[in-house]
């Protein structure tokens, strides 16, 4: 039975390929010869594109219909994954072609309107017809599969093909509709100053993108809004593709952050085309400010929807989807900063180095500039995520270890590569034939020497934090019933009280208007030997 299913859905998938492309380039071929004329090129291509089309439509359409007609007289057949997995790799593959094919067609038509370029009629007329096609290839598949789900269902293995299908499209769909709509308000942007920098670049790129993307991530967010919603709420894809997505956004939004005070100070400091972005401030502005618009409003809304989709599932699952959100922002944040402080330190070794060997220093407030405010930038947003000293469940979270970790080996591998540059320039004169102190390549020395100095700096805290909550989760732990008691009552007026403090004794304390989350916090200075049990209680204590 395997073996069957999957003879019929590979040859299927495999006939589909060579016949959309059969197809597409027939299309695109007879346009050509319509509106240009025929040619021998086109005699062949036409000859080969239609022995294509002819051959394998009949191979695809006969083993589809041994697929529908084997589905319809067995329900196992009907919802095996083998069958919904050629069904959603169609999908998948078909939405996001006839998305760029259409984002390819908005833009030829269009540029005439907002380039001042000949209106292409012959290659709108042949991306038009690729859009339907793939279009056209993607309804029938999507339909199909709707059919089987309104018949059968869908659970575990073919529920998660099709949130593959449907999170990588919405995925796709997002970035193509971000970076739309960033090359859109760039290009207004700078032609609003009439800048040079917008010259030779169409706007009529841009918004095919933003057309295009947009269609694909409207129609797909609709769909699992309106019928998947309570299916894919707690379902793992959906929470992989929301912090991948949010990653994203949150290093574009701290990068373009830093550019633009980056231009700022380097301005300011006097430097005449700060990185290479000419003199005129406002036009070095339109690229970090654009990309700082529309990522960072895809971060709040991205984070948002995952708050959302938290809220809505157990407590246990809403705490971790928080702890993963802040960890993930600590983890990109504390890359942007060891970067700039890596930036940092070098640039004003490498000052120091100079006048110690004798050889003409670098310019300083350009780079200084840059790292600085990646550094300040990449630091406020640390801070403002990373907690060194959280309650016990806090620190035992999956994700704060794999942030600690991953800190970890980023810093290790600095340590390396920054301890071989260092052995690399002292050796390269060691073996030099005449050793040179002055030697301007020997500046890099004080470059290597920053990222061993920062990446130890952040290993050490790091190692030392992994000690910390390793020592808290080892901890001794007193028996409940001899453990001190936090109730929490759920209904009462009564404010905080406690007993009077005695070394050695148990505590009753009530809390009154705080969440679970909040009371932990309150006590996670606590020694390692203390310990508590908290309990909610429908009446004060």
């Amino acid at each position: 039975m395997i073996l069957r299913r999957l003879y019929v859905y590979l040859v299927s998938a495999v006939a589909l390929v060579v016949l959309a492309f059969g197809l597409a380039t027939l299309g695109v071929t007879l346009l050509q010869v319509a509106f240009n004329g025929a040619d021998s090129f086109n005699r062949t291509s036409l000859a080969g594109t239609t022995a294509a089309v002819v051959v394998s439509f009949p191979v695809w359409a006969i083993h589809m219909w041994f697929g529908r007609r084997f589905a319809r007289r067995d329900t196992a057949e009907r919802a095996s994954a083998i069958r919904r997995l050629y069904l959603y790799l169609a999908c998948a593959g078909s939405s996001i072609g006839a998305a760029i094919a259409l984002a390819n067609t908005v833009s030829f038509a269009s540029q005439q309107q907002l380039d001042g370029q000949p209106f292409l009629q012959l290659t709108i007329a042949q991306t038009a017809w690729v859009t339907i096609l793939l279009a056209a290839i993607w309804a029938f598949h999507y339909r199909t599969a709707a059919h089987d789900r309104a018949a059968v269902g869908e659970v575990r293995a073919s529920a998660t093909l099709r949130r593959w299908y449907m999170y990588v499209a919405l995925f796709v769909g997002l970035f193509m509709m971000l970076g739309g709509a960033q090359g859109l308000i760039r290009l207004a942007w700078l032609r609003g100053l009439h800048s040079p920098l917008a010259d030779y670049q169409n706007l009529s790129a841009a918004a095919g993108q933003l057309a295009g993307g947009f269609l694909l991530w409207a129609f797909h967010a609709r769909v699992l809004v309106t019928r998947f919603a309570e299916d894919d709420r707690r379902s793992t894809l959906r929470a992989v593709e929301g912090f991948i997505a949010v990653a994203i956004c949150i290093a574009a939004a701290l990068v373009s952050a830093s550019l633009i005070l980056y231009y700022s100070a380097a301005h300011i400091l006097g430097v005449a085309s700060p990185g290479g972005a000419g003199n005129d401030l406002l036009a070095a502005f339109a690229q970090p400010a654009s990309i700082m618009v529309v990522y960072g409003a895809a971060w709040l809304l991205i984070r948002r929807r995952l708050a959302k989709d938290a809220g809505t599932g157990e407590g246990t699952r809403q705490a971790a989807m928080r702890r993963f959100y802040t960890n993930l922002a600590a983890l990109v944040s504390m890359g942007a900063l060891a970067v700039g402080a890596t930036g940092v330190l070098g640039t004003l070794l490498i000052q120091g180095e100079a006048q110690l060997i004798g050889v003409t220093a670098p310019d300083w407030k350009d780079p200084l500039s840059l790292w600085v405010t990646l550094l300040v930038v990449g630091g406020a947003v640390w801070l403002a995520h990373w907690r060194p000293v959280p309650w016990l469940e806090e620190r035992q979270a999956i994700s704060r270890r794999i942030y600690l970790w991953a800190a970890l080996l980023g810093s290790v591998l600095g340590v390396l590569g920054g301890g071989i540059g260092l052995l690399y320039i002292v050796l390269q004169q060691a073996f030099s034939v005449r050793p040179r102190l002055d030697d301007p390549t020997n500046l890099g020395f004080a470059q290597s020497l920053a990222v061993v100095v920062v990446a130890a700096a952040v290993g050490l805290y790091h190692w030392r934090i992994l000690r910390s909550d390793s020592t808290s989760r080892h901890a001794v732990q007193v028996p409940p019933e001899a453990a001190p008691t936090v109730t929490t009552p759920a209904q009462a007026d009564e404010p905080v009280h406690a007993t009077e403090a005695a070394p050695g004794l148990h505590y009753a304390l009530s809390v009154v208007g705080a969440t679970e989350d909040d009371v932990h916090q309150a006590l996670a200075n606590l020694p390692p030997q203390a310990s508590y049990h908290l309990k909610a209680s429908d009446q004060p204590t």
